[in-house]
């Protein structure tokens, strides 16, 4: 069966997800693999089943060269009056670590923002680490907090020197609430939209307990980066390690994924991540596949009933730059499945992986709908779902092991002790949308 193939170019640059490369130099060694996987591959006649597809790209082994793709990041850092004291020098701190560990082969500058907006340092190649370090530790604390600006600024930044073979990306650190200009989460998660639209991500990383986590949580995914929680701001460091140790370590950029569904089964929504989704058609975008990473995109699907033999039912294209050529690579997988088979044939097909990615995301919504009820004020309701997510998440590690689900059920059982405490609710809620980021989740990223 042939389907009729849709070439569509995502402007998504490169993703400075972690914000970090593994061992200074990780570079693709190999191209990245794709599979396409149905949870039910067998179905029973006669069934109109609702069904899973799963797409995984799995990136390549990273090697240790000199030759790594190069960054061009921009540093918008949170000057407002909160950040005064150890929070504004760990934050003077944890920037002037990741400079380190740029060379002349990177673009880097430094924004800062109160009220106003300053640029210390415009974009540039870091051949003198000394300039930008006496420029970072000149950061003091003052006013209050224009993180829109801010982010606007950066981007202003990384677009002088963006490049579709460099990771380009804006890593936001803000301790407190958008209090001059756009305020909204809406208004962050378009301003994020619109930036990977350009092939420019964002990570963000809020420092403390006043910060507003949906909105820094919005922008983040909108723009394909990653959000950090910073209960302290010892831990900003780490956590800027972490994102550069992905940063540097990329095998693919640019990458679009196109699902074509044949006659009879149709694309109903996306549980991972955002995408387009129309009839038989879907269509995502990623700025970065990461070495030693599988990437994944998780969709419903419903299929009328089919005939018994095994045959194709779909096939997804995906393209996607070599960061180290900046050639466009293809690559294409089928999607198989058949009908007619019998209760215990469809229960011993059942694709395991397939099912701990559903069984992962499907608690993620809950855990989503749970944070709105104890915003509410509906405490018992809320912990009643999280209590449903650490049951079903139980009831399927004691079939099959899951060293993340198993993390999962644990973190979800410590919400539900403590969600009745308003002392600890707001953090309890930051950590909560840091496990609704895109981080690693049992080695793979979604």
């Amino acid at each position: 069966m042939h389907f009729r193939r849709h070439a569509f170019h995502t402007i998504t640059a490169a993703i400075l997800a972690g914000l970090l490369a593994a061992p200074s130099g990780a570079r693709a060694a190999e191209p990245i693999t794709l599979t396409a996987r149905l949870a039910h591959p067998v179905m029973k006649s006669g069934a109109r089943p609702t069904n899973y597809l799963r797409i995984g790209l799995n990136g390549c082994a990273p090697q240790r060269t000199a030759d790594r793709t190069p960054v061009n990041v921009a540093f918008v850092i949170d000057r407002s009056g909160s950040m005064t004291g150890e929070r504004i020098a760990q934050a003077r701190g944890a920037a002037v670590m990741a400079i380190k560990r740029l060379d002349d082969k990177d673009i880097a500058s430094v924004v800062i923002f109160d009220d106003k907006v300053d640029v210390p340092v415009p974009a540039q190649k870091v051949a003198d680490h000394n300039y930008f370090i006496d420029r970072i530790l000149q950061v003091a604390a003052r006013g209050n907090t224009a993180i829109y600006a801010g982010v606007n600024a950066g981007a202003d930044e990384v677009r002088k020197f963006k490049d579709p073979q460099r990771l380009n990306r804006v890593v936001l650190l803000s301790d407190g609430l958008a209090n001059v200009g756009p305020s909204r989460p809406d208004d962050f998660a378009e301003l994020g939209r619109r930036l990977l639209a350009e092939g420019i991500s964002v990570s963000t990383i809020g420092l403390g307990a006043q910060y507003n986590e949906d909105l820094m949580l919005q922008l983040a995914r909108a723009a394909d980066g990653n959000h950090a929680f910073a209960s302290a701001p010892t831990d900003l460091v780490q956590i800027f390690n972490r994102e550069f140790d992905d940063v540097l370590a990329s095998c693919a950029q640019m990458v679009s994924i196109d699902v074509e569904l044949a006659p009879g089964v149709r694309a109903v929504r996306a549980l991972s991540r955002d995408g387009a989704i129309e009839g038989a058609h879907a269509k995502f975008q990623l700025n970065q596949v990461y070495a030693a990473t599988e990437h994944y995109v998780l969709m419903e699907v419903a299929f009328d009933a089919g005939s018994a033999e095994e045959r194709e039912v779909g096939v997804v294209h995906v393209s996607y730059m070599a960061p180290d050529t900046g050639a466009r690579q293809t690559l294409d997988a089928p999607i198989r499945a058949r009908f007619g088979g019998s209760d215990a044939e469809v229960a011993a097909n059942v694709d395991k992986a397939v099912m701990e990615s559903v069984l992962e995301q499907s608690t993620r919504e809950r855990a989503a709908r749970a944070i709105a009820l104890r915003d509410q004020g509906r405490i018992e309701e809320a912990r009643a779902l999280l209590g449903q997510n650490t049951r079903e998440i139980n009831a399927y590690l004691a079939v099959t092991p899951s060293p993340a689900l198993s993390s999962m059920s644990k973190q979800y059982e410590g919400l539900v002790t403590g969600m009745a405490k308003p002392a600890e609710w707001n953090a309890q809620r930051k950590q909560m949308r840091q496990m609704d980021s895109m981080g690693l989740i049992g080695g793979s990223r979604y």
